[in-house]
């Protein structure tokens, strides 16, 4: 894409502002999208590269490594944002002036680059403070839309499992998150206490967490599979469960079951307790996460497990909700507290953790690198994009393997340098 040469000679005679950023070259490249991060989530600006912050044109020359490099950076808003850049060659020169611009029209905010919200004022970009960012994030996805908070007014009650409904402040009054006032409460009052009724409707967020038909809610799928090998050319075992939130966790974790392996541990000679061979509490969490931050609104959404021979594999469609990456916050638990206080549902999640899916808040990442590393496995990894996220745990014969090749290789080098 072009622009014209003579907008950026009248915007270099202007000076920078808080709606127009100069750069020399694209050395400063973090620092502009930072800049251009805070100019999408306030009014909008352009920022130039090929320009001094006192005005003075003088271009860069653009290679292969710098149109990578722009890719790259782009990559990293999240969410995923359609800005492109665009030249200007400088006369006859090799030169060119790159630019980014933004009206700040975008309907998705607040938005992040590289794990960190970021807004301008005046001319300074600087980390979007949590209070800004909250009111922001409740503006524009809270207030403004909701999906597990809309009614479904052909649902009446009769359509939830009242039993699991009574199960759920059963078990929230045993842990201490309810007051045992709540175990006089009828279905209706219940469904009032936990915000799942609205003007006397059922809302999506009772349907995906205690519904009995899912006829209008796909979303409530679990896609299951085992394959052999390493790729999905082969199956050896491929089903698809149907359910609630409650029933579909239990299903995963069924299968988990099923297809992995499980290895005794005997304790002071009097019992022996079977576990699987990546933790069931890191397996669980991986799962009640999905359900828990899933974007409900896409009805083709739906949580997918597959399991290989050297992985597991669990992906949702959604946005990963920390505001930082997932890799610090499993090293850093007060960073993790902190970061997941905006969860996308929190009704829906605010459930989970009364029936006992979720034990503890803002601490899930910790806990899963924690076990998988006290049985000697690697932390598991995320892959994040603005539409889904998936989640990697690696199998013990995987570790295995890689580790023998490490020795081999090392042993080869060492034969060779001899």
């Amino acid at each position: 894409m072009a622009i014209d040469l003579d907008y950026i000679r009248h915007l270099a005679k202007n000076h920078e502002g808080v709606d127009v950023e100069f750069k020399e070259t694209t050395g400063q490249l973090n620092r502009g999208m930072e800049t251009l991060c805070g100019m999408i989530n306030g009014s909008g600006g352009i920022v130039v590269f090929g320009v001094s912050n006192k005005g003075k044109i003088i271009g860069q020359e653009i290679g292969d490594k710098t149109t990578r490099e722009i890719g790259e950076a782009i990559n990293k808003f999240d969410p995923a944002v359609d800005i492109q850049p665009m030249c200007a060659r400088l006369g006859n020169s090799d030169k060119y002036i790159i630019a980014f611009q933004t009206d700040g029209l975008e309907t998705d905010k607040p938005y992040m680059w590289d794990g960190k919200p970021y807004h301008r004022h005046d001319s300074v970009t600087s980390v979007m403070p949590r209070e800004k960012f909250i009111r922001l994030h409740e503006h524009q996805h809270g207030l403004k839309y909701r999906w597990e908070s809309m009614e479904n007014q052909q649902m009446t009650i009769d359509d939830l499992d009242g039993q699991l409904i009574q199960n759920v402040i059963q078990s929230a009054v045993r842990r201490g998150r309810l007051s045992s006032a709540a175990l006089n409460d009828s279905v209706p009052t219940a469904l009032k206490r936990l915000n799942l009724i609205k003007d006397g409707n059922i809302c999506n967020s009772a349907a995906v967490l205690f519904g009995k038909d899912f006829t209008d809610y796909p979303q409530c799928r679990l896609r299951l599979a085992r394959f052999k090998g390493t790729t999905k050319r082969d199956f050896i075992d491929n089903q698809q469960e149907e359910g609630n939130i409650f029933q579909l966790v239990d299903a995963a974790m069924s299968f988990f079951f099923k297809h992995l392996n499980l290895s005794g541990t005997t304790h002071n000679r009097l019992y022996r307790e079977d576990e699987l061979e990546i933790p069931y509490d890191a397996l669980r969490e991986s799962i009640v996460n999905a359900y828990c931050h899933m974007n409900w609104g896409y009805e083709v959404a739906t949580v997918g497990l597959a399991i290989y021979d050297d992985r597991i594999e669990i992906e949702n469609a959604g946005r990963f909700p920390a505001r930082i990456s997932p890799d610090a916050m499993m090293r850093n638990e007060e960073i993790e507290m902190e970061n997941t206080s905006l969860p996308p549902n929190p009704v829906i999640a605010n459930v989970m953790y009364l029936g006992g899916l979720i034990e503890h808040w803002g601490r899930g990442l910790s806990m899963m690198a924690r076990e998988c590393e006290r049985v000697g496995l690697p932390a598991p990894t995320f892959f994040c994009t603005g539409s889904f996220v998936k989640i990697t745990f690696i199998r013990p014969q995987a570790k295995e393997r890689i580790q023998k090749d490490t020795v081999r290789h090392s042993e080869d080098t060492a034969g060779h340098s001899s």
